[in-house]
């Protein structure tokens, strides 16, 4: 249970359910996310007015798994800190973080589209004209690098943190390496679903590790995972001869 008067329980009861929480808006919201991905503008605008109340809670539900995906960042660094080649996991959690911060950026963007077809009198095809026009420009290009980036090879890196400390199973390292490349990859609402599930199946198994972790190995420095020497087994004695 969250404690908020215990630091520790705190932090590690939080990233614990925040790992869970952030991929599991992101599948939310692909379930939900009505089908507006048209190349023309004009049937994308239509698309989201025919469905105005499942798009923008759909767009409110990513925004919050991004923001979570930030606070979960930070609990990262705080888990993988420690000597034997740990660190991996403090740099995926600050790419991790860096990445989250761009679902506000889609988010915006989301909600001007929403704008454009929530009021009446606004000329769509003029709207159209000007969405298709923007698509054009290199001005997002600093957001989609950033998001690229901070989830593509955040998740390679904390995949690689994992696989070397054990919080959680080695499967779960293929799972984030599968589930955040191909999220960031995916072009339409099946493979997403799919990308969004595998995700969940293996930030949740680092979740899992961190809530059954106690209060003190949470706060203790994270070791790379050694796999133990087999014991030695006592040679049997040499038969004597008889007398």
């Amino acid at each position: 249970m969250l404690r908020f008067s215990d630091a520790r329980n705190f932090g590690r009861t939080f990233t614990g359910l925040l790992l869970f929480a952030a991929p599991g808006c992101l599948l939310i919201a692909t379930a939900i996310q009505p089908n507006t991905d048209h190349k023309n503008k004009l049937l994308e605008l239509n698309a989201i007015a025919a469905h105005k109340g499942t798009y923008l809670v759909s767009g409110i539900v990513f925004l919050i798994g991004g923001l979570f995906i930030v606070a979960a960042g930070a609990g990262l660094m705080h888990l993988f800190r420690g000597p034997g080649g740990v660190t991996a996991g403090q740099v995926a959690g600050a790419l991790l973080m860096m990445g989250g911060t761009v679902t506000a950026g889609w988010y915006a963007l989301g909600a001007a589209e929403y704008e454009m077809v929530n009021h009446a009198g606004i000329d769509r095809q003029a709207m159209a004209t000007f969405l298709h026009k923007a698509d054009s420009g290199g001005s997002l290009l600093p957001l989609i690098i950033l998001f690229m980036v901070g989830v593509v090879i955040g998740s390679i890196v904390l995949a690689v943190a994992n696989w070397r400390t054990r919080v959680s199973p080695v499967w779960a390292s293929a799972a984030i390496v599968v589930g955040g490349v191909l999220g960031a990859l995916a072009n339409g609402q099946a493979l997403n679903l799919v990308a969004n599930a595998i995700l969940l199946a293996g930030l949740g198994a680092i979740g899992f590790g961190v809530l059954r972790m106690s209060d003190e190995q949470w706060d203790a420095p994270l070791e790379r995972y050694r796999k133990a020497p087999a014991a030695d087994v006592p040679a049997s004695p040499a038969p004597q001869a008889a007398g």
